[in-house]
């Protein structure tokens, strides 16, 4: 009994840990939606009437949010079968959790593989030069390709040379403290040394993408643990009840 209620415990623990980890996922998913709308408001829409193909910075959001919520029922169900010393529940929780496992590891590597991808820097640079060429003549695109100027801290779609041919200065977003500054001329040293918003977009967008992976292998992990809890404890279980099965017979034939 001292097993078990030990086996309990720690699962018990692993499950709050599942729980939070399942929240930060669905969090982190809407933080990823959030800030990659953003950058793909920005996209020509005319240009892509006849693109019915589906880029992976744009699924992996959703997929986060799902993941993340079920994680979180899976946790529930793991705590209740460990509460109640149901074997069917906990069956139930590991079949679920060997499941996230699996897709977890698969999406990580999928996101290793196809991270550096031709198809993910084409995603990119088309967003981003599509954003840079409407700026030219639609202010409410101009002012946010100026947001992603001022959070990635970049300049142009190329680097600020491209400015040259329609303007007589550069955007203020180009410019260290662009907020108390009036103009940011084509001579500022720290705006001609930024990169290009297309090959900055490209490196911020691998690097999130690259942690979110590491870290759902590193979760996988832990979740391995809780998968190996639970098997003891439904097998411990299945001991108990075919002890005192066999008991009853016994005391049935005395």
């Amino acid at each position: 009994m001292a097993k078990e209620e030990l086996i309990k415990g720690v699962l018990y623990v692993v499950n709050v840990i599942y729980a939070v980890f399942g929240l930060v996922t669905a969090a982190t998913g809407i933080w990823f939606f959030v800030q990659l709308s953003e950058f793909v408001a920005l996209r020509n829409s005319n240009h892509y009437l006849l693109d019915y193909r589906v880029y992976w910075p744009q699924v992996a959001p959703w997929f986060f949010i799902l993941l993340g919520l079920f994680v979180m029922m899976v946790a529930f169900c793991g705590w209740c079968g460990a509460n109640k010393e149901s074997r069917g529940l906990l069956g139930v929780y590991g079949f679920f959790l060997l499941l996230i496992i699996l897709g977890q590891l698969i999406s990580a590597t999928l996101i290793f593989v196809f991270v550096d991808g031709e198809d993910t820097d084409r995603f990119i640079k088309d967003t981003v030069y599509d954003g840079y060429y409407n700026s030219q003549s639609n202010p409410d695109v101009f002012k946010a390709f100026g947001k992603i100027e001022r959070k990635l801290r970049c300049c142009g779609a190329n680097d600020a040379r491209d400015y040259r041919s329609w303007r007589n200065d550069l955007p203020l977003t180009c410019c260290l403290d662009s907020y108390y500054r009036a103009t940011c001329e084509f001579t500022d040293k720290e705006a001609n040394e930024r990169l290009g918003c297309a090959k900055v977009a490209s490196v911020y967008t691998k690097i999130i993408s690259s942690s979110v992976a590491g870290a759902s292998l590193l979760i996988s992990l832990v979740e391995i643990t809780g998968l190996i809890l639970s098997w003891k404890l439904f097998k411990s279980l299945r001991e108990v009840e075919h002890y005192i099965t066999e008991r009853k017979e016994g005391e049935t034939e005395c």
